[in-house]
């Protein structure tokens, strides 16, 4: 019992703790011009390969992206807390801060309090309106004509007859759009203010843009989301609002919420004694996993949710363990309607990383990227073209060094004595050599469309993959020193930036047509 009650107390004691902080972090410091040329800065860095280095919502990025990056200049944001559109500092900086789970909004909440509420200046600063947040005025009893910052009311309690009534109201208002089962399979053919297309909410996800609190729902649901088909609810104030809200977070868990957000952690690689040389050695428990949310660039419902890494060394290699659901393997990219799975882990080179991408110009990064046709090609069974495609037409070619028993010609790609009639691999292009020992790849990229492979000499990246019972487990490993001066180093006692990307090839994910985390921390352990 007095361990319950210890554990209880540190429980509430942690809660007093993240609320204090919480409320501190709210305490906005008074805009100046210095705080908004920080803002500039880190949303040079960080904001406008979306956003566009104006702010107009047209980034490099914003092509792979949906939903499209919000232009800042016409100002229509979505996650307000008043009745008239505007936000207010707090919804901007609980918007930086959180992210906008099922966009590809990451969540900023790892950058000091102070770069935070210079961002939301800066983004003030770029609208073409201004932001001004009038005095509050209540709504008439159905709930039009409110101004200023919507209050919210003392909910009721939510029994039996609650849930009847928020029913109704549901059944009523919401379902010709979020379905009848509430899994957003309503009204498909929906488009924001700025014409793009848009998709009600499957609320059994859990998927939330806006924070999932209580009071944050209550103000959506009785002001709308400006910008998007959600109207504002003059039919439900009050009571009938504050059912729904109730109702709507019973559709999905606290726990389910939480993992939808992309929070950046600490991944640990344990010094041992012996490294694994399998994706399902018991080794691996040597090392605590570290679950990482993942977020499609492209969103769409059905999803790889996240990524399972472990992380180990034994002071002259690295080895890393990547864990992900995925109910096809598709390891076939023949066919011109086929795509691969394929995982990738990419490290910065210097300790800020620009963005959550590609590098950028001036700042490279060290990319090691397995895919699963690759595997399968070094597999006893490996892939033949002839097999998918039996009556394939081919060219040939004399093969000048074949044996006395050898046909006088040969498939191309099977001259491996011979690199003239394979162009590619002559060439020394990586993916056409069929001599290759790992199904990995060493890349590099300083921004988008600059991706190259190093050179063949340095790479030096083993990686192993399983596909089982509907999950890969897919291991690397290389040396800690780098080979060359585009590898990242790895060194005991440092930390580096590492982010992860997963292609869901039966989804048509390609390039940059992926699911991804933002930047963690890998620490190699001493």
């Amino acid at each position: 019992m007095k361990r319950i009650f210890l554990l209880l107390a540190a429980a509430l004691f942690s809660f007093a703790v993240a609320a204090a902080l919480q409320t501190a972090e709210l305490k906005a410091p008074p805009s100046s011009a210095k705080l908004v040329a920080l803002g500039k800065q880190i949303y040079t860095q960080q904001c406008a390969a979306c956003h566009g280095p104006k702010g107009r919502g047209d980034g490099e990025a914003a092509y792979l992206l949906y939903p499209k990056p919000r232009n800042l200049v016409a100002a229509n944001f979505r996650l307000i807390s008043t009745w008239d559109g505007v936000p207010t500092d707090e919804d901007l900086f609980n918007t930086i801060t959180r992210g906008m789970p099922g966009s590809a909004m990451p969540s900023w909440g790892h950058l000091p309090v102070e770069q935070r509420w210079a961002l939301v200046y800066y983004v003030k600063s770029l609208s073409e309106k201004p932001l001004t947040v009038r005095a509050p005025k209540q709504p008439a009893a159905d709930g039009s004509g409110g101004e200023g910052i919507v209050r919210v009311p003392p909910a009721p309690p939510y029994n039996e007859a609650a849930r009847a009534r928020a029913l109704e109201l549901y059944k009523d208002a919401c379902a010709s759009c979020h379905g009848a089962t509430a899994k957003g399979d309503g009204t498909q053919e929906q488009v924001d203010t700025e014409g793009y297309p848009t998709r009600p909410r499957d609320l059994t996800l859990g998927v939330f843009k806006g924070n999932p609190d209580p009071a944050s729902l209550y103000r959506r649901i009785v002001a709308g989301i400006p910008g998007t088909p959600m109207p504002t609810s003059d039919w439900a104030y009050g009571d009938d609002a504050w059912h729904l809200v109730n109702f709507v977070r019973s559709l999905s868990g606290d726990t389910q919420r939480a993992r939808v957000e992309m929070k950046k952690f600490e991944i640990v690689a344990t010094r041992v004694k012996e490294l694994p040389d399998h994706p399902d050695s018991g080794m691996w428990r040597a090392t605590l996993p570290v679950n990482l949310h993942l977020m499609p660039l492209w969103w769409r419902s059905d999803r790889p949710e996240e990524v399972t890494v472990r992380a180990l060394h034994d002071g002259k290699e690295i080895a890393l363990l990547l864990v992900w659901g995925d109910e096809t393997n598709d390891h076939t990219a023949m066919r011109p309607q086929d795509f691969r799975d394929a995982v990738a882990a990419q490290f910065s080179l210097t300790p800020n990383p620009p963005f959550f991408a590609m590098g950028e110009n001036g700042k490279p990064i060290n990319i090691w990227m397995w895919k699963s046709e690759r595997q399968a090609d070094l597999e006893p069974a490996f892939q033949d073209l002839e097999k998918l495609y039996p009556n394939l037409g081919i060219d040939s070619y004399p093969n000048l060094l074949r044996s006395p028993l050898e046909q006088p010609s040969r498939h191309a790609l099977t001259l491996e004595s011979n690199k003239t009639f394979v162009t590619g691999w002559g060439a020394g292009n990586i993916v056409s050599d069929p001599e290759r020992k790992s199904p990995a790849e060493d890349l590099t990229a300083q921004g988008f469309g600059t991706l190259r492979a190093r050179p063949r000499i340095e790479q030096k990246i083993d990686a192993r993959g399983i596909y089982s019972a509907a999950s890969y487990r897919v291991m690397f490993r290389r040396t800690l020193a780098p080979t060359g001066k585009e590898a990242v180093a790895l060194t005991p006692g440092a930390t580096v930036p590492v982010a992860f990307a997963v292609w869901n090839g039966s989804a048509g994910d390609r390039d940059g047509k992926k699911s991804v985390t933002i930047w963690q921390d890998l620490k190699i352990a001493k």
